[in-house]
Order: structure tokens, then C-alpha cells, then sequence
């Protein structure tokens, strides 16, 4: 139990943010102050409030040579997540059991990459919240772990093959399900994040499988096998998915379009490109990009009320 003297009247806007923070393990102060709608600077000063009761832990927010200071990254403690639990009025249902999140006492460049992924979940969070007649039916995130066979494996991970070999293993690096309020319908996709670094394509035989375009090749098998309708049974009935690729810059989705041109034409409407600071902006935008360079056309990824 929370102890009352440790209580200063939570509002509904802090516990959306814990909330949170608990879904998805842990929050930037920046990414907190997207989705409760603060300022970046009484975001901050929320956040160490609750640290200093002991709700909240942090790590990061350290020199580390060639990349600057780590942002300060934020996750509850068991003593947050019975406040949470306490005072927020979520049900236990959506709520769920309070998960200890996994830190590294070392900052890896990895931690980057998933940052920027959870800031692409974040928007799209705060698209759904301006957005009634949706909400996220469920969230899958590389990060976080799933247990399988007595094996711990991240929770996107999957095949594109019955054969289970490494060729045939694919991990989004997330995957959410939409859902449409008033029909009930739902719609899968899958999220994968570009820092600019992979090589687009390779014309090394042994460096293609660490390219842009192999990746791509993969989810083309992932749909084409139907594998992921296995997988994904459980929260719906699903005949396709659609894989949202956000990268740096328009000039590199624009270089992304024309070397995946030459894949199958049958399968190029089930992907949409954009560039983060876009989708950032919102997530819903209508400026979507197809994956062929031929196709000029800007898209939305849901009908607007």
C-alpha cells in the first residue's frame, strides 16, 4: 500500500503520464510531456517530484564520450505502480501487473534507437488521444520480452517460415493494433525505425541481410506466408498488416523508394514511408509516402472523422 503522507494530491494529467510509463517501461521527460500535454520544463519538475517520494527510479542523464549527455529516462517503481493501481481509476484489466523494467547500468547506442521508436509510439498515442473514434488496441514492442517456450524472446519476434532458423526470424521494432470505436474493427501494422545508418542496399553477397532492402524482402515473405495471422490471432483476424518505415530525411526516403521499386508491385500498398519529425508532429499525418518513387501521392493511415 501507498503511504498517505507520501500522497500529494496526483492529478488526472500525472497519473495518464505514469500510466504511461508503465506501459511502456520507461519515458524521457520530453516523451512525458508529450503525452499529458506539459511543458517539457514542468514535465521535468513532475518527474523528479515523484522520484523524490520514491515512485519513480531514472537512468541515463550521463557524459558518455562521442554521443554527449544520455537524456534522463525515467520508470515506477513498485510504490508508483500501487499509486498508480490506487489512485488513477484504470481498471486492473488494462492496467495489468506491475513489470519491474530491465536497466543496464551501462548506456548502450542501442538505447537511442529504442528511444526513437518510443517516441514514434508516443505520437502515435497522442494522435489517438485527439482521435475518439479510434484507440490502440494493443502495443508490441522489440524491447520488451515474451516468454516462449521456458525461453525469454523480444516480443515482436516471429517467422516468416515454419522453418525456425535464423534466415527466417523477423523483429519489428514495434507493432500496434487500431481499432475503430463505433465498428470494431481492427487493423495491424508494424513500425521499424531508420537511424540512417543501415546500408539501403549491398552489393556484398554476406552484407545484404544487414540492408534496408533485405528487411524489406523479409516482410514481403512475412506477408506472403501469412505467418504473422498465427501470431497476432489472439487480438483479431487479420488478412494483411500494413509496415509504416520511418527514417531521417526525405532525400534518404526518397533513395529508399527507388531501390525497393524493383520488389513485387502487388505488394507495395502495404507500406507506408515517412520521416520522424513528420510523424512526431502527428502522427496521422497525410503525408505518408508509398514505396515506389513513381507513386507521388501523399497518404493518411486512417479515415478522419
Amino acid at each position: 500500500m501507498v503511504s498517505r503522507a507520501m500522497r500529494s494530491a496526483p492529478t488526472e494529467q500525472h497519473m495518464l503520464g505514469l500510466y504511461f510509463i508503465h506501459r511502456y517501461r520507461f519515458l524521457t521527460v520530453r516523451q512525458f510531456a508529450a503525452v499529458t500535454g506539459l511543458k517539457e520544463k514542468s514535465a521535468s519538475e513532475v518527474l523528479l517530484r515523484y522520484e523524490r517520494r520514491g515512485f519513480l527510479d531514472h537512468f541515463g542523464n550521463v557524459g558518455i564520450r562521442g554521443y554527449g549527455k544520455t537524456p534522463k529516462v525515467y520508470f515506477l517503481k513498485r510504490a508508483g505502480y500501487d499509486l498508480l493501481a490506487e489512485e488513477s481509476g484504470i481498471p486492473y484489466e488494462l492496467l495489468g501487473d506491475f513489470k519491474k523494467a530491465k536497466v543496464n547500468t551501462r548506456w548502450s547506442p542501442q538505447m537511442y534507437h529504442r528511444l526513437a521508436t518510443l517516441d514514434a509510439l508516443i505520437a502515435l498515442e497522442v494522435g489517438v488521444i485527439a482521435r475518439p473514434h479510434i484507440q490502440v488496441a494493443e502495443t508490441f514492442i522489440e524491447y520488451r520480452q515474451r516468454k516462449v517456450n521456458q525461453s525469454w524472446r523480444p516480443e515482436t519476434s516471429d517467422y516468416v517460415a515454419d522453418a525456425r532458423t535464423p534466415e527466417n526470424r523477423i523483429i519489428p521494432d514495434a507493432g500496434f493494433i487500431l481499432e475503430n470505436v463505433e465498428s470494431g474493427k481492427r487493423a495491424l501494422f508494424f513500425l521499424e525505425i531508420d537511424m540512417g545508418t543501415e546500408r539501403i542496399t549491398s552489393k556484398l553477397g554476406h552484407g545484404q541481410r544487414f540492408s534496408v532492402h533485405h528487411k524489406i524482402r523479409q516482410y514481403d515473405r512475412y506477408l506472403q506466408s501469412g505467418m504473422f495471422q498465427r501470431t497476432y490471432a489472439p487480438w483479431g483476424e487479420f488478412t494483411f498488416f500494413t509496415l509504416l518505415f520511418v527514417t531521417t530525411t526525405e532525400t534518404r526516403l526518397d533513395n529508399m523508394r527507388k531501390a525497393l521499386s524493383n520488389l513485387p508491385p502487388s505488394l507495395h500498398g502495404y507500406y507506408r514511408f515517412n520521416t520522424l519529425d513528420v510523424v512526431l508532429a502527428d502522427f496521422f499525418n497525410g503525408a505518408w509516402r508509398a514505396r515506389v518513387i513513381e507513386d507521388e501521392n501523399r497518404y493518411r493511415l486512417i479515415r478522419e472523422e
